[in-house]
């Protein structure tokens, strides 16, 4: 296993499972300011390139600016966190065309848009017992590969 990457266990997985709806969300959350920095590079200081301004002196050494330290830990967590929901996220994605069977396909999904265990029996018409069973089938054969 590189480094950076997840091992894939039944519990890792059923935890993805769980987590895949909030990691989305998170992820689209996360690249909207990241990609307004990147567009509009509005982070950091301009050097003048022409004009008057080009011959003053230039500030050396960083910036002591609160915001601008905590706007850049902010970017870095994010794309670390990013990075790190896209693997586990991409490791589900690869995995759902392995479960076969029309129930454990449809909770599943159910399970990825993030219904509880007790909502996808009642929509299924099916006792929580059997949701439990249906989902364990879905972990072995997600992992079996």
């Amino acid at each position: 296993m590189l480094k950076g990457q997840n091992e894939v266990t039944k519990e890792n997985l059923l935890q993805w499972i769980e987590d895949y709806n909030w990691m989305i969300e998170s992820i689209e959350e996360a690249r909207q300011p990241v990609a307004k920095i990147d567009n509009n590079s509005y982070i950091g200081a301009r050097t003048a390139m022409y004009g008057i301004e080009a011959t003053l002196p230039k500030a050396s050494g960083g910036t002591s600016d609160p915001v601008f330290t905590e706007v850049q830990r902010r970017v870095y967590s994010l794309n670390y966190r990013i990075k790190e929901y896209e693997q586990k996220i991409a490791e589900v994605q690869k995995r759902i065309t392995y479960v076969i069977g029309d129930r454990e396909v449809e909770v599943l999904h159910r399970l990825l848009d993030g219904d509880s265990m007790r909502a996808i029996g009642k929509h299924m018409k099916l006792s929580s017992t059997t949701i439990f069973r249906v989902r364990n089938n879905i972990l072995n054969q997600m992992s079996d590969t």
